[in-house]
């Protein structure tokens, strides 16, 4: 018989492909950096094929963003937020598996847990931790070019959550 965990376990491991080039970690030494500031062997390793410096690699490790659960919850369910959510599934998805819709659910799941598990804030730490999947795919080359737009998501989120739009902001639209 087959047994269903309620909770799914967050990621373990990353893997990280740029162009033909593609490596894999495990996401503790992710944490440990973060924890530390000294990088293991193989992250030094990483850091030097990916042209990224340990202190860049700490400032995207732990850049924080303001993301409230209730506004984010209804923007990433609008219209807009599916456009996005899409374009990001293909940015980070669970490895191996190139299921548009799966990747959406992981990523607003991942989002949206680890906002409310961290006072409305997120970091891609606890990001990782809130992904529902064991193995995390990420591109290299989009995900630079996601982390220098992030801002204008913040934007985007603090505009929906101060927009005149007070029925939507409320809950109490149709939409």
């Amino acid at each position: 018989m087959f047994f269903l965990s309620p909770y799914a376990k967050g990621a373990e491991n990353l893997f990280l492909y740029k162009g033909t080039f593609s490596r894999s970690i495990e996401l503790k030494e992710l944490y440990k950096f973060k924890e530390t500031k000294n990088p293991s062997n193989k992250l030094k390793n990483l850091m030097r094929l990916t042209n990224q410096t340990e202190k860049e690699l700490l400032k995207i490790l732990s850049l924080k963003v303001d993301v409230p659960v209730k506004t984010s919850s209804k923007l990433m369910n609008s219209k807009i937020g599916e456009v996005f959510l899409g374009r990001l599934s293909k940015i980070i998805h669970p490895n191996k598996i190139s299921n548009k819709e799966l990747s959406i659910k992981a990523i607003r799941s991942g989002i949206l847990i680890s906002s409310f598990n961290n006072n409305q804030k997120i970091n891609l730490i606890d990001f990782f931790k809130e992904y529902p999947n064991k193995n995390i795919a990420i591109d290299l080359n989009a995900l630079s070019k996601t982390l220098k737009k992030i801002e204008s998501l913040k934007e985007l989120i603090e505009f929906y959550s101060n927009s005149p739009f007070k029925k939507l902001k409320d809950g109490r639209s149709s939409t």
